[in-house]
């Protein structure tokens, strides 16, 4: 019966170191498997950040290098110190300003400044030391309406011989008229105009 209890302990035994000896490997083989992912993700987290970084850096070139399209609108930002007036003029977008850059632009009208770029509209601004040509005065001369534009050094112009009888003006738009009544803008001459028709 010693003998069977020997047999069995060694037995027993023999599994234990078995056991122990198949986790102790198991986990020297899980280590060695982490080190690997570890070094595999770090390189793989690399080459992606240097994608990244690349595609970033070639989308800030980009970014830089916008251009004009085709069917882009030109507006000419016109400021006239004189009379401190601002005039925004919407100009066909001349061929060889297509595909240009901001710089080049700017580079092309060196007296103007590129306010505003963008792929379908471009905005130069430039200061003028006079006025504006949109003041106009309105007279009654020989029964009818004259309109008169004011020039920069204050003289006047016939500008348009209206066909509008005085006879049909209030008081009011009659004395006005006396010394020219001043009209700013030609949307607000015409307005005028209309009104007097």
């Amino acid at each position: 019966m010693r003998y069977i209890l020997k047999i069995m302990l060694a037995i027993v035994l023999i599994i234990l170191i078995g056991c122990a000896s198949y986790i102790l490997l198991s986990e020297d083989k899980i280590s060695e498997n982490k080190g690997d992912n570890i070094y595999i993700s770090e390189k793989i987290e690399d080459e992606c950040t240097e994608e990244y970084e690349q595609m970033k850096n070639a989308t800030a070139v980009s970014a830089t290098e916008e251009k004009v399209s085709a069917n882009a609108q030109l507006i000419l930002k016109k400021y006239y110190q004189k009379c401190e007036h601002t005039i925004n003029e919407y100009v066909e977008l001349p061929k060889e300003l297509i595909n240009m850059t901001k710089k080049e632009i700017q580079e092309e009208f060196p007296d103007w400044e590129v306010i505003g770029f963008e792929k379908g509209k471009v905005t130069l601004y430039k200061e003028f030391n006079d006025v504006c040509g949109e003041h106009f005065k309105l007279k009654v001369e020989d029964g009818k309406i004259v309109v008169y534009i004011v020039n920069n050094d204050g003289t006047e112009n016939v500008y348009e011989k209206t066909n509008i009888s005085s006879e049909y003006l209030t008081e009011t738009d009659l004395i006005n008229m006396q010394d020219g009544l001043e009209i700013y803008g030609k949307e607000e001459l015409n307005q005028i105009i209309e009104d007097f028709e």
